[in-house]
Order: C-alpha cells, then sequence, then structure tokens
C-alpha cells in the first residue's frame, strides 16, 4: 500500500529551524477531536515558525499508533507546550528536542502530556 502522506522532515520548507518536534498521537475514536486540533494548532500559530504536518494515519518509525506532527524552535518551546497542554483533551502528546540521535530525544530529551505511549524504541537500532 503506498503511502497517501509526507512526514514533516520532508514537508518543512528550506532553512525551517527544526529544533523540536511534538507528536500528537490518535486512534480512530479521536480521530475528528485529532483532525480539529490540527486545524486549530495551524491557525493557532499563523503567521509564526510553526510548522504543523500532515495526518499520519498508521504506525510509523517508532509510533506505534497514528498521529501528527507540530515542528518548532526554542524561542517557541514555552508557548507551542502550553497550547498543547491546554488544547490536546485526552490526546497523549510526545514533546522532544531534535539532536540527531533519535534514541536520545525520545528517550532522555521527551517530555509527555498526557499519558506514555510505548513506543518501538528496537526500530532506532
Amino acid at each position: 500500500m503506498e503511502r497517501t502522506y509526507k512526514v514533516n522532515s520532508q514537508l518543512l520548507p528550506q532553512g525551517f529551524p527544526r529544533e523540536f518536534d511534538a507528536h500528537i498521537y490518535f486512534s480512530n475514536e479521536s480521530l475528528q477531536f485529532a483532525t480539529e486540533l490540527r486545524e486549530k494548532a495551524i491557525k493557532e500559530f499563523a503567521g509564526r515558525q510553526v510548522f504543523v504536518g500532515q495526518m499520519i494515519p498508521e504506525a510509523i518509525g517508532p509510533h506505534p499508533i497514528p498521529m501528527f506532527e507540530i515542528n518548532f524552535p526554542l524561542s517557541l518551546f514555552t508557548e507551542v507546550v502550553l497550547w498543547l497542554m491546554k488544547a490536546r483533551g485526552d490526546l497523549s502528546v510526545l514533546v522532544h528536542e531534535l539532536t540527531g540521535d533519535d534514541l536520545y530525544d525520545h528517550t532522555q530529551a521527551a517530555l509527555w502530556l498526557g499519558k506514555e505511549v510505548p513506543l518501538l524504541y528496537e526500530r532506532f537500532k
């Protein structure tokens, strides 16, 4: 089956400060809420250095369930994370630094909002 979506690393504008990433996880039951949250994020951060990616409707990489990503620089960390804390509802959110070391980024440099999703860390080896 061919993918109908692209991940943020394929979509980011050239020169975008890719310093932090948020993964917002959803299920079939929470798809509508997640879709609305994505649209709200696009509106909330319009004109800012915040990039909201496409809905990823399947497990990919270390992420065992569907999600969408938001990328942002350190300068907007507090604003984006506080917004996600309030707007995420019951969705689980992983926020992490992007250092180039995926295992470190998704473990030691990770912050969870809501229930932690058990990632497939063996994918990083």
